[in-house]
């Protein structure tokens, strides 16, 4: 009886750079590519030869993020020059009724002129044209895999991807979770969870909340003075299924652009059933970024007719921490105090209250 030989196929070995959607997908993407037999390399978390080198070969009007996406692809080719392909996914709409920023749909035509870039491999989202089942098939046959083993894999990676956005709205921080993904650990939440006095809703791209360099690990400063925060991640299900309206009395204007409508999704939902669950909000912009300054004068307005604080912060290549830090607790401090004001006006009057019911 002849033994079957163990297959001695060689995988292929595939780059993901650690910069954008990685902070927003990459779970999903990591189990449909490992379903579909690839051997995934990721590139380092961003440091400051990073940003100087994206900055090098990204032209001025690039906003951060996307001259960091430069930065960590060159960083993959350096690192492991033996790779067979970079995974530059195409997103172009997810909703039939909204669309992603230019910079993300343009993503693997200009990647692909870096010097050294190995083949990029295709992944297009684009449900105005077609179901995302079918951007995995074309995935698969790339790496050689047959429709069948395609959609199986998409099925698993979608299951998995549910199961880690329950994880986050169980209260998790997405750093945390995708350092779990990444070692292949199940989502279990800490022992341990960060509150504080007062709370915060932290607003803004994934790739500008998670990514902890260029945003001077803005999290950790706000913890380190008693602030527990909460994302758009942790938020439930439920605020995201309404569209939003931007003009009612003006022809009904929806949000063009997929990431604004879900921040203006958000905000909606503490403006009103969610007032007095948060005591601020922080909105974290990168530079040049033209649809997130435009939302930012919307949300702004909107806080000052329900009198909830609103910090807005724009980030680049040269933000300092000094200055940063300089911001932040003084706008901690502010609400902290105006917090203790009404506490204590609540209990005077409840004082008042009982003594005249005396």
């Amino acid at each position: 009886m002849e033994v079957p030989q163990p297959s001695t196929k060689k995988k292929f070995k595939v780059g993901i750079p650690r910069a954008l959607h990685f902070y927003r997908y990459f779970p999903f993407w990591k189990k449909i590519l490992e379903e579909l037999d690839a051997e995934i390399v990721i590139s380092p978390l961003t440091n400051k030869k990073i940003v100087e080198e994206g900055v090098t070969h990204g032209f001025g009007e690039l906003c951060i993020p996307v001259k960091i996406y430069y930065g960590q692809v060159i960083k993959l080719i350096e690192e492991h020059p033996d790779l067979d392909y970079i995974f530059v996914p195409r997103y172009v709409s997810e909703t039939k009724d909204s669309y992603f920023c230019p910079k993300f749909l343009s993503l693997p035509d200009v990647i692909k002129i870096l010097p050294g870039v190995p083949k990029i491999l295709n992944f297009e989202v684009n449900v105005k044209e077609f179901p995302i089942s079918a951007a995995a098939i074309e995935l698969g046959s790339q790496l050689g895999k047959t429709q069948n083993q395609s959609l199986n894999a998409y099925r698993e990676a979608q299951r998995y991807f549910d199961e880690y956005h329950e994880f986050l709205r169980n209260g998790a921080s997405v750093n945390y979770a995708l350092r779990l993904a990444e070692r292949n650990r199940s989502f279990t939440l800490p022992k341990r969870k960060l509150t504080g006095d007062i709370k915060f809703l932290l607003l803004g791209h994934a790739y500008n909340i998670f990514d902890t360099f260029i945003n001077l690990d803005f999290q950790k400063k706000l913890q380190d003075q008693g602030v527990e925060v909460i994302t758009i991640e942790n938020l439930p299900e439920f605020i995201f299924k309404k569209p939003v309206i931007v003009n009612p009395k003006g022809g009904k204007l929806r949000n063009y652009w997929r990431h604004e409508e879900e921040i203006m999704q958000s905000i909606r939902y503490f403006l009103t059933e969610g007032r007095d669950e948060i005591d601020g909000v922080i909105f974290l912009i990168s530079f040049a970024c033209g649809p997130d300054s435009l939302i930012s004068e919307l949300i702004m307005r909107d806080m000052k007719v329900v009198g909830l604080p609103f910090l807005e912060i724009t980030m680049d290549e040269h933000s300092g921490e000094a200055g940063l830090l300089t911001r932040v607790e003084s706008f901690v401090e502010m609400i902290r105090r105006k917090k203790r004001r009404k506490d204590l006006n609540q209990k005077q009057h409840l004082i008042i209250r009982s003594k005249q019911e005396v």
